[in-house]
């Protein structure tokens, strides 16, 4: 039987393209260039397609005969008429016809057609409206409007890209508001403890501030990733983007003799988003409803990875504070550039030398030995800023830089370190949510607007994007202007 279904298929199929190969041909005439073939060929399966989803959905009525039907206010709804609608899909503007219903004592109408398929008329289908906010989240509003044109065949205003974006960030407020309730209810946090199942591992958090450009100010978007790491072998085979082939061998596998600045045989994975524009007591909530979301203490071990930011280690200590704190390397190295520059100059070989050796006592945790190669330079002007800064940055997180033991215990000691070609790392990822799409050139941004931007961002990079769809297309649904 299944033989014959394929095959009945595969003849179906065949006569379609018989027709759709006549119609092209008809329309080209003498011409015979491939690109206007496809064109040609885009255009006419959009229109079939079209109407084919137009047949589909009034057939879909036939069982719908019924003089009146039940209204959501507990009385009857009463036929009105077969009304016009329209359904913007991924295949453009699909116009049908359904039976209307009205009831006279809540003056609510209704179309049992459309809520068995899932339509809000006027508005697009869901598969329509993920692939716009999939777009807004990558580009600007504008230019995701340009690429849908391009690749749909039919103008879409940026408006309607715009709407979608922040509706699925807006979901994704309303599903993190859920965490933030449960996070802070004592019973349902006690029931979870007793029935919370251990598991060997580390599980990684790095959390960090960037400021995005609002109307007539700037506000600084907090954001947090969880991720785990895993060691890369030399002997194992990688995939064509550059990253290894996954294993189940612990990260502590890295190898000796790595070079000062680079954990090459550590990379991050699994890696999950989060970010809002709100004070650090406020952020902290959401800290710890996503660690509880992730179960994140049932891990043997958790690790923060973050700069120096005074905020992130009272977040950090307030909500785990048996966490392994380590103040990234790539930031705490940051600041021993600018005392070399301002001491020796910019590019020169006092600068180099210094540099290194600091950059090494600092890769070995030697961090008194950093601050006295620091206050050796004292006696020039210039860089006394630069130093002071330092020291005071140094001496705070002293515990929090112990980096040769970090090392070999085989944690990984840099958000910013750059492990293997092509991996994006965890700090760049983390500002990818302001740097590359809210920072771009003349953005401007609604406090509301750039808070469900990045939160629409954010679930996309952490690859939640679709188990948003199906609780952003239940919400109440707005007006979107195609």
């Amino acid at each position: 039987m299944e033989f014959n279904t394929k095959r009945m298929q595969a003849v179906r199929l065949k006569q379609i393209a018989e027709l759709l190969a006549e119609e092209i041909k008809e329309r080209m005439g003498g011409e015979q260039s491939i690109d206007e073939m496809e064109r040609e060929m885009r255009e006419l399966v959009k229109q079939a397609a079209s109407l084919g989803i137009q047949k589909i959905i009034e057939q879909g009525e036939e069982v719908y005969a019924a003089r009146g039907v039940p209204c959501s206010c507990g009385e009857t709804a009463e036929f009105v008429s077969r009304r016009k609608a329209v359904v913007w899909s991924v295949f453009g503007k699909v116009g049908y016809r359904r039976r209307y219903y009205h009831c006279c004592h809540c003056h609510c109408g209704q179309s049992p057609l459309d809520q068995k398929f899932g339509i809000v008329p006027g508005q697009a289908t869901r598969t329509l409206g993920s692939l716009l906010g999939a777009l807004g989240v990558e580009v600007s509003f504008e230019e995701a409007s340009e690429l849908a044109e391009r690749f749909l065949l039919f103008r879409v205003s940026d408006n309607t890209v715009r709407k979608h974006t922040e509706g699925y960030g807006q979901t994704q407020t309303q599903i993190e508001k859920e965490w933030k309730r449960t996070a802070e209810d004592e019973k349902a946090l006690e029931l979870r403890e007793q029935s919370l199942e251990k598991r060997p591992g580390r599980i990684y958090a790095s959390m960090d501030g960037v400021h995005v450009p609002l109307h007539g100010e700037w506000r600084e978007l907090k954001t947090l990733c969880w991720y785990e790491v895993e060691a890369i072998h030399p002997s194992r085979p990688q995939n064509h983007h550059g990253s290894a082939v996954p294993n189940h061998h612990p990260e502590r596998a890295q190898s000796v003799g790595e070079r000062v600045g680079e954990q090459s045989r550590l990379q991050a994975k699994n890696m999950k988003y989060y970010c809002d524009i709100q004070e650090a007591e406020q952020f902290g909530k959401l800290l710890w409803a996503s660690g509880i979301q992730h179960q994140v203490d049932a891990n043997e071990e958790i690790v923060f990875v973050s700069d120096g930011a005074a905020w992130i280690w009272n977040l950090a200590q307030k909500y785990f504070p048996n966490a392994v704190q380590i103040v990234d390397w790539y930031h705490a190295s940051e600041y021993l550039t600018p005392i070399a520059e301002a001491a020796f100059g910019a590019n020169t070989a006092p600068a180099h030398e210094w540099l290194t050796q600091a950059r090494t006592e600092l890769w070995e945790g030697r961090i008194q030995d950093v601050i006295q190669s620091c206050r050796s330079l004292l006696s020039h002007t210039a860089a006394r800023p630069w130093i002071e800064k330092a020291i005071t940055y140094y001496d705070h997180n002293e515990k929090r830089m112990d980096y040769a033991r970090f090392r070999q215990c085989g944690y990984l000691i840099g958000s910013g370190t750059k492990v293997v070609p092509f991996l994006r790392t965890i700090e760049s990822a983390c500002k990818q949510i302001a740097a590359v799409r809210l920072k771009r050139s003349g953005a401007r941004w609604t406090l509301p607007g750039v808070i469900a931007t990045a939160k629409a961002r954010a679930a996309w990079l952490s690859h939640t994007w679709d188990s948003l769809k199906p609780d952003y297309f239940n919400l109440s649904p707005a007006t979107y202007n195609l």
